[in-house]
């Protein structure tokens, strides 16, 4: 339970930053920029939270440990901060959101592919419930 309790609350944020997201862009901020400053906000609070839990432990980190994270940092974190950002200035939050949020259909398609994952039906099902979440907001 603890973890569906830690799960609602993160999306709760996930829910409230866009709200803010949507604001800086509307009144003029560069999309880049604006990444960039949410981005140095959050390595902040990371940072804080790394001292304040003492989380200094990089035995575990190889190269190819660093280089996967910094490239899933790139495309997340960076590209796509970016897309989202530019959307946001083109288009409604309560639009934009959901329509980002379908990154678990694409994480079932290359989790199968890239690491050889099983689908088991309810994933499926699960999967063909995101594409008609997507098709009534694309809609709405």
């Amino acid at each position: 339970m603890k973890g569906e309790i830690l799960a609602l609350l993160a999306a709760l944020l996930w829910g409230i930053a866009p709200i803010f997201d949507k604001i800086v862009v509307s009144s003029g901020v560069s999309p880049y920029m604006a990444n960039l400053i949410r981005a140095f906000g959050a390595i902040t609070f990371l940072a804080l939270a790394v001292l304040l839990f003492k989380q200094f432990d990089l035995s575990a980190f190889t190269n190819k440990n660093l280089v996967y994270l910094l490239v899933a940092g790139a495309l997340g974190g960076g590209l796509a901060m970016i897309l989202y950002y530019v959307a946001l200035k083109f288009t409604h939050a309560s639009r934009v959101v959901p329509l980002t949020s379908i990154y678990p259909l694409f994480t079932v398609i290359f989790s199968a592919i890239a690491l050889g994952e099983d689908m088991s039906p309810k994933v499926v099902v699960g999967t063909i419930l995101i594409i008609l979440g997507v098709v009534l907001v694309c809609e709405g």
